[in-house]
């Protein structure tokens, strides 16, 4: 038996079952990605309330979303997700990713039967499958972005490029070794700054099964196969209904947040 809140977490999933081996890995990584919104709303909230950043705990993570259709950045979804992984009997490790800084981001390495794959439902990328690192590069189209993943030069180092053309738009570095999630604490304090884009910028993702939506304080991406529409969204109207029609987040308490970004419309 799991122990709570971890039933929870699962019946969030969609999941009446204990999902196991690499088929229940596909199916949690799914059913994460697609109901689980890479978003900073939650992130503004937390700040706008405490005064102050921190770690989510795992109950405020699911009340997220279960009552307001939120998720959270990499600090929280992959995080929380190990723990789910780790507590179904999987052999998974958090890890740690640079990209213009050292250890900013998390990721989830998870072996099965010695194979392992790259799980991450923290980025805000179409990775709707667990990738296995025995089998690289995987190279993969959504709309105008292409995402290879494969080894780099450092031992046991594994390099997600995200490419627009020719050109490198992001990316990171993943490596070990395992940590802890209070390692990446300084990190996230960090992203918590007044500065960062994070708390200046509104940034949410969503992926679908067969198309993936960005929303980019005005600018809504649509990505699907390897074609791309984008909407610039002119009035707080146009905003909202973005969010609960193509973003599928009826419950989003944009409003709250709204008036803190700048780039936002007013009205």
């Amino acid at each position: 038996m799991l122990p709570e809140p971890y039933p929870r977490y699962l019946r969030l999933l969609g999941m009446d079952h204990l999902p196991a081996g690499l088929d229940g890995l596909r199916t949690i990584v799914r059913r994460h990605l697609c109901r689980v919104p890479f978003e900073n709303v939650s992130k503004l909230l937390l700040f706008a309330r405490e005064g102050a950043g921190r770690m989510f705990t795992l109950t405020e993570f699911l009340d997220g979303i279960e009552y307001q259709d939120l998720g959270g950045t990499c600090y929280n979804s992959n995080p929380h997700l190990i723990g789910l992984l780790r507590h179904l009997g999987y052999d998974a490790d958090l890890l740690a990713a640079d990209m213009t800084v050292p250890n900013c981001h998390t990721s989830i390495r998870v072996r099965i039967g010695g194979v392992p794959y790259h799980v991450d439902c923290g980025y805000g990328g179409p990775f709707r499958e667990p990738l296995r690192l025995d089998r690289v590069p995987h190279d993969f189209v959504e709309g105008d972005l292409r995402y290879v993943l494969n080894h780099n030069a450092h031992p046991g180092a594994f390099e997600l490029a995200v490419l627009a053309g020719e050109r490198r738009v992001h990316g990171y570095l993943v490596h070990d070794p395992p940590q802890q999630p209070e390692f990446f604490r300084p990190a996230l304090l960090n992203s918590f700054l007044p500065d960062r884009t994070f708390m200046t910028h509104l940034r949410i993702v969503k992926v679908f099964e067969d198309h993936s939506v960005e929303l980019f304080d005005r600018k809504l991406s649509i990505r699907c196969g390897d074609q791309i529409r984008q909407i610039e969204l002119n009035s707080r109207a146009e905003l909202k209904s973005a969010i609960a029609n193509e973003l599928a987040m009826p419950r989003c308490p944009i409003d709250a947040v709204a008036d803190l970004l700048p780039e936002l419309p007013k009205s």
